[in-house]
């Protein structure tokens, strides 16, 4: 078959490369969570692979290198979700990796447990297969037999919409609202994807499949490029969390400057007065009640008064209070029953503030203290 290149081609290919510039672009971004910014890049050159392994199919390219592709597409396939899932955990929950974090190796363990064989094979022995197509010596389609592993990958995929999402509900406060929405628009656009990649391939085990739509993966890959690349350059700062969008946030929403003015007393006094952060179970919708006013109307009083999310008002409350226990010379407290009497409920969260407002430990804190005295 001869090669040929339409305009669709050539679009999808440019995009790949846009792609892979983006993607090495990202490991040299030194704003923001620099490992975060590695593994989106790696997610990246993974679509930018994708997308040429599909452009080089579509061409019906016949380059010496084409059988080195063969299966090659799986790993892409089944990284993109958890990529992403570990990225996107990191910039709402900023925490280190943790020996669960490995689970999330599992489906490239298990392509290479089925290809990995084929994948190092020379270039002889697999222009062979490609022509015989008996590939049952050097691949392993095992547990899952080969008609069933796009199906596999498919639900794998779904599986990760469904626990992004789970992750970004669970979480989404814990960060300023730039960040929320780069978090919500590359969920979207995974979820988009996902039912493209479903579509395109339950067209196929129909039959249906034309060249009209053959090309659904292309143009949700590009999509997806798209929307990374508007918030690569058009906001440069989303990786920050200092970003100024185009748009007003609160604009038109019936909280004026005097209700403001009067609700951050109140919130104030809530705060300093009654202790409210001391509630370790103490929540955004919770504090919303306390001031009768709406979830989104709290959330707006304290981004513009105070210039930080609800996560790290309250966070700042529960240092101070640290800071005077772990000064206090008559306390008998230690560091974990401080951390409880604060109001926080975990040991990861109370040391990631305590160190990102002061600089050091709490033990350090607490021995240069007595020092000083």
């Amino acid at each position: 078959m001869e090669t040929t290149i339409n305009l669709w081609i050539m679009l999808f290919f440019a995009f790949a490369i846009q792609s892979f510039v983006l993607g090495i672009l990202f490991f040299l971004k030194r704003k923001g969570d620099r490992i975060a910014n590695c593994i989106f890049g790696v997610f990246l050159l993974l679509f930018a692979y994708n997308q040429i392994f599909n452009c080089a199919y579509w061409s019906n390219y016949q380059g010496s290198f084409v059988e080195h592709l063969s299966f090659t597409n799986f790993i892409p396939w089944v990284s993109y979700g958890p990529l992403l899932y570990i990225y996107i955990k990191r910039v709402l929950n900023r925490t280190p990796f943790t020996w669960r974090d490995l689970q999330h190796a599992i489906p490239i363990v298990w392509i290479f447990a089925v290809f990995g064989r084929f994948y190092f094979l020379p270039y002889s022995i697999k222009l062979e297969l490609v022509e015989t197509g008996n590939y049952a010596d050097y691949v392993n389609w095992w547990p899952i037999p080969r008609y069933y592993m796009v199906f596999t990958v498919t639900l794998l995929m779904f599986l990760y919409v469904i626990k992004i999402y789970g992750l970004y509900k669970k979480d989404k406060d814990n960060v300023p609202y730039p960040q929320r929405l780069w978090v919500k628009s590359l969920w979207i656009c995974f979820t988009g994807y996902t039912l493209i990649f479903f579509a395109y391939f339950l067209l196929i085990y129909f039959r249906l499949l034309t060249i009209s739509n053959d090309y659904l993966i292309g143009y949700g890959i590009t999509f997806f490029i798209g929307i990374v690349t508007y918030f690569s350059f058009m906001q440069p700062n989303i990786f920050s969390g200092t970003i100024s969008f185009p748009f007003v946030k609160y604009q038109n929403n019936g909280l004026s400057s005097s209700l403001a003015t009067e609700m951050k007393d109140k919130l104030v006094s809530l705060m300093e007065a009654d202790k409210l952060f001391l509630d370790n179970s103490l929540t955004l919708d919770v504090l919303s009640d306390e001031l009768n006013l709406s979830r989104h109307h709290t959330s707006q009083l304290i981004n513009e008064s105070f210039k930080v999310n609800f996560f790290e008002f309250v966070n700042n409350y529960r240092i101070d209070e640290a800071i005077k226990l772990l000064k206090d010379e008559k306390s008998k407290l230690n560091i974990n029953q401080i951390i409880y009497a604060a109001g926080f409920n975990n040991r990861t969260s109370f040391y990631n503030a305590f160190k990102k407002k002061t600089g050091i430990s709490p033990k350090s804190y607490r021995n240069k203290n007595k020092k000083a005295l």
